[in-house]
């Protein structure tokens, strides 16, 4: 999105095309994740029958959907209407994830109105059980869910490790750490390093499969938990991302509080979170904020000055910000 929502709204006109372009386009892309169309797709172009044929699509539907993408310069399609992947769709294709899991998220944000009335996060209202109840009942779902998360730090990775230097440590917890896609980033940077990944016991199994085969496997401990019970002691960088988003203020000191505990002396914690703006401006970070507001009751995101109050309160101190203005920031505190 180039223009604010307030500038879209000066022209109804212009609005209304992007409304409808906003909303066409996940309708799409969310379909042709779910069918793994993209996965029939190749460098040579194919007949719209044949790949109809592969995914038990209708064909002159798919001709349609097909059409649109290469309208949107997402595919290519040649004279006789045959596709082809592209840069473009094969990168959608390596993260579609994000839209798979509309499939889940979007129809919770239909009840934001009660979350408004009632305080209580859309996705309880519309499934009956909060995110993290819901996700540890369906081990598919949470599973996805891990890929999403993953895919994330996929995005935010080129930033942290061209933008921001870790200072030395020999012992790495990443709490939350999902199925390990920022530890072996970070130990593959920092070689000399050992590192824990330390999330919920059904996340821990499934981060062991992910990197049964990982040549740093040697170097990674994995351990499962309750971060508001402990959390791995020993350590002298932790590493939470989108964690403290996820919950309220109480909640997120007695998290810290447990990291304090648990950090050697000269140890640093290192927090990747969007930071807000101190004052309203276009900020990615907002969308985010309301994202929250629907997918969990007390999460959000904040603003440094947030930021350092839950740190004051759980034994921190604010050290250093490595601000992103386009995605999550690092933001690192030390104890005190």
């Amino acid at each position: 999105m180039t223009k604010t929502l307030g500038a879209l709204l000066d022209d109804f006109g212009e609005f209304h095309a992007w409304l409808v372009q906003s909303q066409t386009s996940l309708w799409v892309l969310h379909a042709v994740s779910r069918t793994r169309l993209l996965d029939h797709l190749g460098d040579a172009p194919a007949p719209i029958e044949t790949l109809a044929e592969k995914t038990g699509l209708k064909s002159d539907m798919l001709r349609r959907v097909m059409t649109f993408l290469a309208s949107q310069e997402v595919v290519y399609m040649d004279a006789e209407g045959r596709v082809a992947h592209t840069a473009r769709s094969r990168a959608f294709h390596a993260r579609q994830d994000a839209v798979r899991w509309l499939n889940v998220n979007f129809p919770a944000g239909l009840k934001f109105e009660e979350a408004l009335r009632t305080g209580v996060a859309s996705f309880e209202h519309h499934y009956g059980q909060p995110l993290f109840d819901y996700l540890s009942e369906r081990p598919d779902i949470a599973e996805e869910f891990g890929r999403l998360m993953s895919s994330i730090t996929s995005a935010i990775e080129a930033f942290i490790f061209s933008e921001h230097q870790f200072k030395p440590f020999a012992r790495a917890v990443d709490i939350g750490g999902s199925h390990g896609q920022l530890m072996t980033r970070l130990l593959t940077e920092y070689p000399s390093a050992k590192g824990v990944i330390f999330d919920l016991p059904g996340t821990a199994a499934h981060a062991r499969k992910a990197l049964a085969s990982s040549p740093l496997k040697d170097r990674i401990e994995i351990i499962g938990g309750d971060f508001f019970k402990a959390v791995p002691d020993g350590g002298d960088l932790y590493l939470m991302k989108q964690i403290l988003h996820d919950w309220g203020d109480e909640e997120c000191v007695a998290i810290l509080k447990n990291i304090r505990a648990a950090i050697v002396p000269n140890g640093r914690l290192a927090v990747i979170d969007f930071l807000l703006p101190e004052k309203p401006a276009p900020h990615p970070g907002y969308a985010l904020d309301i994202n929250m507001l629907c997918l969990l009751t007390g999460g959000r995101e904040r603003k440094l000055s947030e930021f350092e109050t839950l740190f004051a309160r759980s034994g921190f101190a604010l050290d250093r910000v490595t601000e992103n203005p386009r995605g999550q920031s690092l933001i690192e505190a030390v104890p005190v």
